[in-house]
């Protein structure tokens, strides 16, 4: 029940981790994956994904990420992550006749049903514990003799507990008597969590159904822009890369995470002997300038170095 074990803040995957293939898209399916390539690798991605109770909305969109077919190559030059027909594996693996696989996974599902349901149970106890402890305090620099004043259910403290989410029904705890409530508080022991109360998992991922990644992962990505060369160079230099559409280039380029900085760089790529309309320059210099940006123009020589150039408009 802890939000940053939940959200994968120190998670660790084993590499390489899949990047799945849906419609030519390249799509990140576990939130704990695209937190831990965000924090180690830079890679942002766009999440696509609508709220089960919110599906028309269009502001806080969730999971499914997905990322640029360049940040998917880059991932697989490097060994961070394979290339995943999500089709055709769930398809293989659905009529596969190895059962292990299928038990394991249904096995996995159980044993996160069952680990929510004690991280459950301790919250509520813990929440009770709280009370008791806030109920004796209270009644201790309460002057008024006990006998005359007025009876207080506990469950009234339960529900003003700092975090504002005490149950007052707390299943599976020992039922204790409230003249000797707070000397049993720490040794209510929950009962056996029962089949019925089990709190059923929807996995997110049915990624241990997928095949076992390959041993030597290599590059899949056909069709890649002639700006793949820059945003790996922007990539290597530090920067964090995003698509640029809202400012009519073909990336935003920020020195750290975009929700920490404002980005520094509208970014286009080109062929080393592709020639460039004047016109472009001046439009992209104006424009960059415009939004506090410096326009930057790059490519790779045919020795594979990475030449950059930033334009600035300025008045006379």
């Amino acid at each position: 029940m802890d939000s940053s074990s939940d959200l994968g803040f120190d998670y660790q995957p084993d590499l390489p981790v899949p990047i799945s293939v849906v419609g030519g898209r390249y799509l990140i399916f576990d939130v704990k994956i695209a937190t831990y390539l965000r924090r180690e690798h830079r890679i942002c991605g766009a999440q696509i994904g609508t709220l089960p109770l919110a599906p028309s909305q269009n502001v806080f969109l969730g999971m499914p990420a997905e990322i640029m077919p360049e940040e998917a190559q880059l991932l697989v030059e490097r060994g961070v992550a394979y290339i995943l027909d999500e089709a055709r594996a769930h398809d293989q693996a659905l009529h596969s006749a190895e059962k292990t696989r299928r038990d394991d996974y249904l096995a996995s599902i159980e044993q996160q049903s069952r680990e929510f349901e004690e991280a459950r149970s301790q919250e509520k106890e813990q929440a009770r514990q709280r009370a008791l402890k806030k109920q004796s305090q209270k009644s201790a620099k309460c002057s008024v003799p006990r006998e005359n004043s007025t009876a207080t259910n506990l469950l009234d403290f339960e529900d003003s507990d700092e975090h504002g989410n005490a149950s007052t029904d707390v299943p599976g705890v020992v039922a204790t008597d409230r003249s000797n409530s707070q000397a049993s508080a720490s040794t209510a022991v929950p009962s056996n969590l029962s089949a019925a109360n089990t709190v059923q998992i929807t996995p997110a991922t049915s990624e241990l159904l997928l095949p076992i990644p390959p041993s030597t992962p290599r590059p899949a990505i056909k069709d890649l822009p002639p700006s793949y060369p820059l945003y790996r160079h922007l990539h290597d230099k530090g920067y964090f890369t995003t698509p640029g559409l809202r400012f009519g280039c073909q990336y935003t380029v920020y020195p750290g995470d975009p929700l920490r900085f404002h980005s520094h760089f509208l970014a286009v790529g080109a062929e080393w002997d592709e020639p460039i309309d004047l016109m472009n320059i001046v439009g992209g210099g104006r424009l960059g300038t415009g939004v506090k940006k410096g326009f930057l123009l790059g490519g790779a020589s045919p020795a594979g170095d990475v030449r950059t150039f930033s334009v600035e408009w300025a008045a006379m």
